[in-house]
């Protein structure tokens, strides 16, 4: 039966270098109970008997392997999360000159519009350029649809100009305004695999490099650095640190960084 669903050491093993080399995650041996709760799900939404059955699926069906990915890599967030590196760019920058900010790994996209409902609040021009590998977590993203308990700490002067309150079945979601979406744009980018086509003044990677391991945080580092402007800003999770890495950035606060 998938809900008594195991994994053999080498099935856990081919099935954390898929996860690995597609996006650079580490799940160790203390990430087999979640392994296995994510794949059991996979398993019966695709009416697959056994561990077995399901590595050779989503060796053969480009979908499912996509759907595994994004089963194996989404994580939590909420809206004004680790809100302190928005803060400073609201007391530091200049609002008159137009910003352009990348969300690496933006999952979901609370991070995003978190950003810009910010920015329009404080009458910054900007654009904002969201990415993640998971497709399930960029549909959600452009949807912009949220529980009520992800914007829970949101003031409620910007909850009510911003966001839109939900009726009938969607009574316990807020949206985010059509206005405030056009200043977000959300695709598809592998920090791992592709490479930016544009360079930015601020880069949020954040709460996603505690996953990696130390050579796949010096690829990742390296491929933003080289799309950050001079004098541009890079922020990571306040659980994360770039320390005993290669990079052209130095420190300013806590978790935030300046492109020498």
């Amino acid at each position: 039966m998938v809900s008594e669903t195991k994994i053999n050491p080498v099935q856990f093993k081919k099935l954390s270098n898929i996860v690995y080399t597609e996006s650079g995650i580490v799940l160790n041996e203390k990430k087999y109970t979640l392994l296995v709760a994510r794949i059991a799900k996979r398993m019966r939404m695709t009416k697959t008997s056994c561990v077995s059955d399901y590595i050779d699926l989503i060796s053969n069906s480009p979908d499912e392997f996509n759907n595994f990915i994004d089963a194996t890599t989404t994580n939590h967030t909420f809206f004004f999360r680790e809100n302190n590196h928005c803060e400073f760019m609201i007391k530091t920058l200049d609002n008159t000159k137009p910003l352009k900010i990348w969300s690496a790994a933006s999952s979901s996209g609370e991070e995003a519009f978190s950003l810009a409902v910010q920015l329009l609040a404080n009458k910054f021009s900007f654009t904002i350029y969201a990415s993640d590998v998971s497709d399930s977590m960029l549909k959600q993203g452009k949807r912009a649809i949220y529980p009520k308990e992800r914007v829970r700490v949101v003031p409620r002067s910007i909850l009510y100009t911003y966001f839109q309150k939900g009726t009938g079945k969607w009574q316990d979601h807020v949206k985010v305004k059509p206005e405030v979406q056009t200043y977000v744009r959300f695709e598809k980018f592998n920090l791992l695999s592709d490479t930016p086509v544009d360079t930015f003044d601020i880069i949020f990677c954040r709460n996603v490099m505690i996953y990696f391991d130390t050579q796949t945080r010096q690829k990742v580092v390296s491929t933003l650095c080289r799309a950050l402007n001079p004098g541009g800003y890079f922020f990571v999770g306040l659980s994360e640190n770039l320390h005993g890495l290669d990079h052209s950035l130095i420190t300013i606060l806590p978790s935030g960084y300046q492109k020498k």
